[in-house]
């Protein structure tokens, strides 16, 4: 299976070392973060990648090369501009040939792919996306109302749980019948209502894996740190 990594954006939250060099080469863990990515796939069998570059996309073509010497195949679709997830992936669409893996070229993660591909495959949908689980502490009390604004239940600084894309998708290649050429397009805002909207069937898959988006200083910091400290992410690539 081809894969298509989402690598054109500007990272204007990891600003000032974006200004010099893209999000997707900054290192983590002492490696590029693209590097890693496809070393992470590559595990998994994938060899043949599309990356999708616009922002400083100079850069990332001459340092990835055309991945020979990560023992892989690369393409790169290109734009001018950072077109959104959606407007990105669309670039992509000459260079597929059948179903294909995406990921947002800013995430860390353990997800088993070869389970994410096969509960693809069995599902029959146009996409699955993999969800990651989130947990946020509320520190005020939650109350919930009744229709009539009356109080139904109070509940003290409760755990509030909740299921979040996490940017790690399988398409059909009809996908792109939904995301227009050389547009700025969202597949969180824009793509995947419309799919809702025409009746397609989007599945989700979720594991207990590790995860964490690189997209900001905060969480580059941490995740640095995480990769460093820990033997089973480093076996990742």
């Amino acid at each position: 299976m081809q894969a298509v990594i989402l690598a054109g954006g500007a990272g204007t939250r990891l600003r000032p070392l974006t200004y010099v060099v893209p999000k997707s080469l900054l290192p983590v863990g002492g490696k590029p973060l693209l590097e890693r990515t496809m070393q992470y796939l590559k595990s998994y069998g994938v060899k043949d990648f599309v990356i999708c570059v616009a922002y400083l996309k100079k850069q990332i073509m001459t340092t990835i090369g055309d991945g020979s010497s990560l023992g892989v195949n690369v393409s790169y679709a290109e734009s001018d501009v950072p077109l959104g997830t959606g407007g990105q992936l669309k670039t992509a669409e000459p260079f597929l040939n059948d179903a294909f893996l995406a990921m947002n070229g800013d995430i860390v993660t353990s997800l088993n792919i070869a389970k994410f591909v096969t509960t693809h495959q069995i599902s029959r949908g146009i996409g699955t996306i993999a969800l990651k689980k989130f947990e946020i502490k509320v520190p005020y009390g939650y109350i919930t109302l009744n229709k009539n604004s009356t109080i139904q239940r109070f509940e003290e600084k409760p755990t509030l749980a909740f299921m979040a894309n996490a940017g790690i998708y399988v398409f059909e290649k009809r996908i792109f019948d939904y995301i227009p050429a050389h547009k700025q397009c969202s597949l969180e805002t824009e793509t995947f209502p419309a799919l809702l909207s025409h009746g397609e069937s989007i599945n989700s898959y979720y594991e207990n894996a590790y995860w964490a988006d690189v997209g900001s200083m905060v969480d580059f910091e941490r995740v640095n740190d995480e990769v460093l400290t820990n033997s089973q992410l480093n076996q990742i690539s």
